[in-house]
């Protein structure tokens, strides 16, 4: 098995993704006085998101059929996917990843018309008074 998976993100800023320590998180929980400092994550990665796409451009600003790669360690994605299988992240294939760059170039082809709700309005279809933003240069 691979030592690295190609996480795809298609959020348009990318996203961090932390590990946590799952008995630590537990115990917080089970505290009698609240705790109020955040919990501190074991390991932490930062996920590439749409606009590091090398086909984005931001005066098009085309976020359907585009994801950012970033190159993870197998037993991290592995561990953050444990922790956080049930999260619609993961269930709407907003992130997922792939063994390699050319697996992960296909999984992009097939979800090319599959929208994410995180695009913009089709300016074809806005409601009739509404009126596109223009460009500026």
């Amino acid at each position: 098995m691979a030592d690295t998976v190609t996480v795809l993100c298609r959020l348009p800023s990318g996203i961090r993704l932390d590990l946590h320590d799952l008995s630590s998180l537990s115990e917080r929980t089970q505290a009698t006085a609240p705790v109020m400092t955040p919990p501190q994550a074991r390991s932490s990665i930062l996920l590439n998101g749409i606009r590091q796409d090398p086909l984005y451009h931001p005066v098009e600003n085309r976020l359907l059929g585009r994801a950012g790669r970033t190159t993870v360690p197998t037993n991290f994605w592995k561990a953050w996917l444990e922790q956080n299988r049930q999260s619609d992240l993961i269930t709407r294939k907003i992130i997922f990843a792939e063994t390699t760059p050319a697996r992960a170039d296909n999984a992009m082809a097939e979800l090319a018309k599959d929208r994410t709700g995180l695009e913009g309005a089709d300016n074809t279809t806005l409601a009739e008074g509404v009126t596109p933003m223009q460009k500026t240069a």
